[in-house]
């Protein structure tokens, strides 16, 4: 059947109906896609616009500036000393800058304190120079020294900036190059146009450049160290010595009397004053010897004076026989306080010019301190009696010797260091490894002692200046009941004892030391003794290192045969 012409008309509206919904359909099926895509693209967008930011652009934030410069606190003044931040912090005060002692000291160690009298006093090889409270130095649990003041001994700059608050330190003439800035430019914390800001440098400003190469330079500026792009700086560099100023007063010329031969001394125990007259008979085996070191003098009370068993005919004696004559003195006196001496700057002065006193009214060629069993406190106070000594001995043409324990980590305090540069001489009593308080038998003064002893003393003391004193004793051990005691016995005193009981002695490599031991009545007896071996296998060791020369404790203790052995390592003390 042939349809009409209005039935053809409806099929064919239907039909485009049809299409229309169906793009519809194909429209909203699609509407996610797109969503998609356009994230996508915006996301795109954003990456490569940080990307062009990293790579062309410069970050805005900003360094906590005190933070990087290691202020935790307000009020605190750093030090910046040759281009490195201290530990320590200045004090600002009426518009002084002031550093702690201590850090006074790494520059110029000189620096001593008396809290007990209020003294400031900077003793160098000819005088001593006392600080003015409030101006000079701020007194307290910690002192500050001005830089002013410091700077009267010490060449050096100083300038002080704000916002933070810190003090630029240069102590070091070395050469710099410089440069102007071309432009207003940023310093960052790193290489980085990304880093943090540390500051804002204007056109024309001079910095210093520590490092460089073509696209970042490391400089310093008002004592902080950043890092600037090159191209911000002029292309011209300028280098300068850096010219330091003051250091008008420093006195560190030490004219020390140094001998031009090997010192050969024997320690001579006087215990009481008639044991002057036994001179000739303890030197009489002795062979060599130049300098003999009677024990005279003890500091007596705690208001700085010596107890006095000195002879002029025992001096006399001593010259006619060839040696000098080294005055002891020492602090064994039981109820003397030594710290409450030397703690006191006015008992101090005292103990001194009683030493020199001595020294001159006897004609002595020298002066040897003997303090020991001092307390850690006691290490500063010690330290400025032999600066302060050392200017009256250095003066009146007296050599001062000092005995020092074999270095251990519990006598830094004795200040070897400056020993060395003060003293004409520092002794090690190169014994008493083992004692009546070591909890077992040993050595009193084993090879590797005696060695270790020697080496750790160089590290702080010229060898010319080193004496090694050696021991003409031993330590006889006996073990009883699980109660191990000993006592000293001199050499003859100790080959006496070994002969008498018909011990057989073997070498013990490790001390290089002939060694006995045996049972006897219920009691183990153990001793290393001091020989004629022992002896030249110590004096080998201190001729390699090239020492100044031996001492030997004691007198009358040795057998004649020891200065063979002494003679053969040191002639006549050359």
């Amino acid at each position: 059947m042939l349809e009409t012409r209005e039935t053809l008309k409806r099929k064919r509206n239907r039909a485009r109906k049809y299409e229309r919904d169906d793009a519809r359909r194909h429209r909203g099926n699609n509407i996610p896609l797109i969503m998609a895509g356009l994230v996508v693209a915006a996301i795109a967008i954003v990456l490569l616009g940080n990307g062009l930011i990293k790579e062309f652009g410069s970050s805005r934030e900003r360094a906590d500036l005190s933070e990087y410069l290691g202020i935790s606190g307000d009020g605190e003044t750093v030090l910046i000393i040759d281009g490195e931040t201290s530990e320590e912090k200045a004090v600002i005060q009426n518009g002084n800058v002031y550093i702690p002692m201590q850090l006074a000291n790494q520059f110029y160690d000189n620096f001593y304190y008396d809290s007990l009298e209020g003294h400031l006093l900077v003793t160098g090889a000819t005088k001593t120079t006392e600080g003015i409270e409030g101006t000079d130095y701020i007194p307290g649990e910690t002192v500050y020294v001005s830089l002013s003041f410091l700077s009267r001994f010490v060449p050096l700059n100083y300038e002080e900036y704000a916002d933070p608050s810190r003090v630029d330190i240069v102590t070091r003439s070395v050469s710099v190059t410089t440069a102007e800035t071309d432009e207003d430019i940023k310093m960052r914390v790193s290489a980085d146009k990304q880093s943090p800001i540390l500051m804002d440098i204007d056109k024309g400003e001079t910095v210093r450049i520590t490092e460089e190469n073509d696209d970042w330079a490391e400089i310093r500026y008002r004592a902080v160290t950043g890092y600037v792009e090159s191209k911000g700086l002029t292309g011209e560099r300028n280098t300068s010595e850096i010219t330091l100023t003051g250091g008008n007063e420093a006195d560190q010329q030490y004219l020390r009397h140094i001998r031009d031969h090997k010192i050969v001394l024997g320690f001579h125990n006087v215990a009481v004053a008639d044991a002057n007259s036994y001179l000739e008979e303890a030197a009489s085996q002795t062979k060599g010897m130049n300098v003999v070191a009677p024990t005279w003098f003890a500091l007596s009370d705690n208001e700085g004076n010596i107890s006095d068993i000195a002879s002029p005919d025992y001096v006399g004696k001593a010259h006619e026989l060839g040696y000098e004559v080294w005055g002891v003195i020492d602090n064994f006196t039981n109820a003397v306080d030594t710290n409450e001496v030397l703690a006191r700057t006015s008992k101090r002065l005292i103990l001194e010019q009683n030493v020199i006193s001595l020294a001159t009214a006897y004609g002595l060629d020298g002066i040897n301190i003997d303090f020991e069993q001092l307390a850690g406190e006691t290490g500063d106070d010690f330290a400025q009696f032999l600066r302060e000594l050392s200017i009256l001995t250095r003066a009146d043409n007296i050599v001062l010797s000092v005995d020092n324990y074999v270095p251990q980590d519990y006598t830094d305090f004795y200040r070897r260091d400056i020993q060395g540069r003060v003293a004409d001489y520092v002794i090690i009593m190169g014994y008493d490894e083992h004692t009546a308080a070591s909890q077992e038998a040993g050595s009193v003064a084993s090879l590797g002692f005696v060695t270790q002893g020697i080496e750790d003393t160089l590290k702080e003391v010229p060898a010319a200046q080193v004496i090694n004193a050696i021991p003409f004793y031993t330590r006889k051990w006996a073990y009883e009941g699980g109660t191990l005691s000993c006592e000293s016995l001199g050499m003859r005193d100790a080959q006496a004892f070994i002969a008498d009981n018909g011990a057989q002695t073997v070498w013990d490599a490790d001390a290089c030391q002939n060694y006995a031991s045996f049972e006897k009545d219920g009691v183990l007896y153990s001793i290393w003794l001091e020989d004629s071996e022992s002896i030249s296998s110590k004096l080998a060791v201190m001729t390699a290192h090239d020492l100044g020369g031996l001492a030997c404790w004691k007198l009358t203790q040795e057998t004649p045969d020891i200065w063979d052995t002494i003679t053969a390592y040191y002639p006549s003390g050359n």
